[in-house]
């Protein structure tokens, strides 16, 4: 009984190279970074998340800026009711400085803190539609604390960044922008009466300033509130056109 030799090895390995193999499954393409070099979820999260905690922040500013227009008035009717001659009205005047220098100080905290976390926003906001603004993102965050620049380099970066998700400017950022700087002109010059103060009428002179200019701040505050919603909404509505142009760049053919 003869039994048949087996291959040998260069035999087998050439008949295992003969067996087709199954077609690999093509695995799913990565998502699409954002301008910003982040995958675009993890870009549109920390967004909505600056955007509202600014938000929270703002309405914040707005609660103490009524707090600090009802102490003004406190102050403004203790003076006047001592400068009448009520004597009692001395009790009620040491009472306004114990509560205005509670809450001056931490409507000055709140402001700090807000327009940090605004800049911060602003920034991101900007590197999403990076090439469709006038300006980069560190400037649109820069240009808030540049003197001068400030006066109107802001405004014009909102305005860019309201185009470049493909929407109007609004017909109220124009009484926003108002607002805002006429509030930190009226402190201004609020401040500046008060630590030159000599009489209790120059004071009563600087508590009046201090609450048109917290009057105006209460009425921005809203208006910045729409800003960021709006602009951050128009950016979450339009993703695909965030990223469309660096898709279309890559694909186009060398030149």
């Amino acid at each position: 009984m003869t039994t048949t030799p087996p291959p040998p090895p260069d035999a087998a390995l050439q008949a295992a190279s003969d067996t087709p193999s199954a077609p690999a499954v093509p695995s799913a393409p990565p998502a699409p970074p954002a301008p910003g070099g982040q995958p675009a979820a993890v870009a549109m999260q920390k967004l909505t998340k600056l955007a509202s905690a600014t938000q929270v922040l703002l309405i914040v500013c707005g609660a103490l800026s009524a707090v600090i227009i009802a102490t003004e008035a406190f102050g403004i009717g203790a003076i006047t009711a001592y400068l009448s001659g009520d004597d009692a009205a001395i009790d009620s005047i040491w009472a306004y400085d114990q509560v205005s220098a509670v809450v001056n100080g931490l409507s000055g905290i709140a402001i700090i803190v807000t327009g940090v976390l605004w800049a911060i926003w602003q920034y991101r906001a900007a590197k999403q539609v990076t090439g469709r603004t006038r300006r980069s993102p560190g400037r649109h965050a820069s240009s808030w604390f540049i003197p001068v620049v400030n006066l109107w380099f802001p405004y014009q970066n909102i305005s860019d960044l309201w185009r470049a998700v493909g929407l109007s400017r609004p017909s109220w950022q124009m009484a926003w922008w108002g607002l805002w700087l006429g509030s930190n002109v009226v402190v201004s010059f609020s401040n500046r009466v008060y630590i030159s103060a000599e009489t209790l009428e120059h004071f009563r002179s600087s508590m009046w300033g201090s609450l048109l200019g917290e009057a105006l701040l209460l009425a921005a505050a809203p208006l910045a509130w729409m800003v960021v919603r709006g602009i951050t909404r128009g950016i979450l509505q339009r993703p695909e056109q965030m990223v469309a142009p660096r898709a279309t760049d890559a694909a186009a053919p060398p030149a």
